[in-house]
């Protein structure tokens, strides 16, 4: 049995979903209507533990991310794992694939979402802010997350990824329904 397989074997749905709760950052990637990429750094939050696994960006219906949404829903996220230990290395990551649609920017799910997480209550308030001002465009991106994901150094340990960095690669399958 190969290290990759080995990895692969430990990695489990609910690793990757507990992960993906603890972190609250990712790179987001579309594909605009001209067929260009677009990449940006977005904060997230997790649906709550009695829902299907969904994830929400805040952002403004005029923004690219948004745009690109509308004419083509496939989106790509990467969600570095940041490192307390061995800071040297690269981070983990999560990399999934999903469709996207544009939803409300009071939408009670999202909300509820972004209440639970730090960085998430202060983007609330500040857009809160923002619709005090007249700001119409808010909404949340609702991402759901097809089923096969893809990680790198999840789970992983150095011993592992001293014989060679493709005993880091992973892949689990979050079950449509998936709670944690």
């Amino acid at each position: 049995m190969t290290s990759t397989k080995h990895q692969s074997s430990r990695l489990t749905a609910d690793i990757v979903v507990g992960e993906l709760r603890r972190n609250h950052f990712a790179v987001l990637s579309t594909v605009g209507r001209d067929g260009a990429p677009h990449s940006a750094g977005v904060n997230y939050g997790v649906s709550t533990r009695n829902a299907e696994i969904t994830l929400y960006v805040m952002t403004r219906a005029h923004l690219q991310k948004a745009r690109d949404i509308e004419s083509d829903p496939r989106v790509a996220l990467v969600v570095p794992i940041r490192r307390r230990f061995a800071w040297f290395l690269p981070p983990a990551t999560i990399q999934l694939r999903g469709r996207a649609e544009i939803i409300d920017g009071a939408d009670e799910l999202g909300t509820g979402v972004f209440r639970r997480f730090w960085i998430g209550r202060r983007i609330l308030k500040g857009y809160e802010q923002s619709r005090r001002q007249g700001e119409t465009r808010i909404c949340f991106l609702k991402i759901t997350p097809d089923s096969d994901v893809r990680t790198y150094m999840v789970g992983s340990n150095l011993w592992d990824l001293s014989r060679g960095m493709e005993a880091g690669a992973g892949r689990a399958v979050i079950p449509t329904g998936h709670e944690l």
